[in-house]
């Protein structure tokens, strides 16, 4: 009789928050393995899904409320792994990992997968203790950035997952260079999750107004709204808000712009992760603006990939103090070299994961 692995990858949202589950996905097909995705559907966008939480419109700015909530779809996944008696898990998030330490260390020991990729609650340095203790019992530590190894355990190794769609990354190192337009106005682009404010209204005040650029803004999230709101009240014209957009049109998007707007938060949240939007604009050949200090503006101060600002006071300037010395042929080699780095880094996260999959 034959042995069937079943898996369960274990996201902490809706899938469109979570591309990453992509890389899980694309690793387990190559090696012809089924799995389920197991999600917690926030926001309703994940209807049809065959194995879903959803707890409602649940207010997760209420520490009780959302407490409840996290509580609640733990007890979702194990009860949902149990009853489907998977053999591996790959779970998302130090919050999963940490409601589920128990179950993990004592059921699956050795068996699972930990998938890390934003500054949380481990910082604390009782939960801390408690998820230093996941990591020593996983297959295999998985982190979205190098950035991150300065506030997780050093006595841990960590595999590197990139937030980016692996065969577009590999085209785009054998692909003839895109061109590139500096004719005014300059089309800056902030496409994605639009969640930061604080940060977003700072490219709207300084950008927002000078016929030199155009401002686009694309996807949804919780700043969306206000951000509009504050455009229109300061009459900025040339600034706008698409919404929504399906991912197979990204391409086509980024495609149209001349800049990528990743300018953070300067907090600790922000200073390590690597956004997708960082990866789009290596793989489309695209100049970005990072806030300094953090792990994407190191990379763009060594290859030289666009403007690294504090508090954006002289974007402008910078960008055209940037533009007068650019060369895009030498532009588009050095995105190759980082991104090549990263696809070799990719290919030894699936080496990773096919012995993760194949140990009985």
């Amino acid at each position: 009789m034959s042995f069937v692995m079943k898996v369960a990858i274990v996201i902490l949202g809706n899938t469109w928050v979570c591309p990453y589950v992509n890389t899980y996905k694309r690793a387990f097909e190559k090696l012809g393995y089924a799995y389920d995705v197991i999600l917690w559907d926030r926001d309703g966008s994940d209807a049809s899904a065959p194995i879903r939480y959803s707890s409602g419109n649940v207010n997760l700015d209420n520490p009780l409320l959302k407490a409840s909530a996290y509580i609640g779809y733990s007890r979702f996944i194990k009860k949902t792994v149990l009853e489907n008696r998977y053999d591996k898990l790959v779970v998302s998030g130090p919050h999963l990992a940490i409601l589920l330490s128990s179950f993990l260390r004592k059921r699956y020991k050795g068996r699972y997968v930990v998938d890390y990729r934003d500054i949380a609650i481990e910082q604390n340095p009782l939960l801390g203790k408690i998820y230093s203790r996941v990591l020593d019992d996983s297959f295999c530590n998985v982190i979205s950035s190098s950035g991150f190894k300065n506030y997780l355990p050093d006595k841990h190794d960590y595999l590197i997952s990139h937030n980016f769609d692996f065969d577009a990354a590999v085209n785009s190192l054998s692909s003839d260079k895109p061109h590139f337009s500096d004719a005014i106005p300059l089309r800056v682009l902030t496409i994605g999750y639009i969640r930061n404010f604080s940060s977003n209204v700072k490219i709207i005040q300084m950008l927002g107004g000078n016929d030199d650029y155009s401002l686009k803004f694309v996807g949804r999230g919780d700043a969306t709204e206000t951000l509009k709101e504050y455009a229109l009240l300061h009459k900025m014209t040339n600034v706008e808000f698409a919404g929504y957009y399906k991912k197979e049109d990204e391409a086509s998007i980024v495609k149209e712009c001349d800049f990528i707007n990743i300018f953070f938060p300067n907090d600790v949240e922000h200073s390590a992760i690597m956004s997708n939007r960082f990866y789009l604009a290596l793989i489309h050949k695209k100049p970005m603006i990072v806030t300094a200090g953090s792990t994407q503006a190191a990379l763009v101060e060594e290859y030289g990939l666009g403007v690294v600002v504090d508090e954006c006071d002289n974007l402008d300037s910078e960008i055209k103090k940037y533009l007068s010395a650019f060369d895009y042929g030498a532009f588009c080699e050095k995105c190759n070299g980082l991104l090549a780095s990263f696809v070799d880094e990719h290919r030894e996260l699936e080496r990773v994961l096919a012995a993760f999959i194949q140990a009985r």
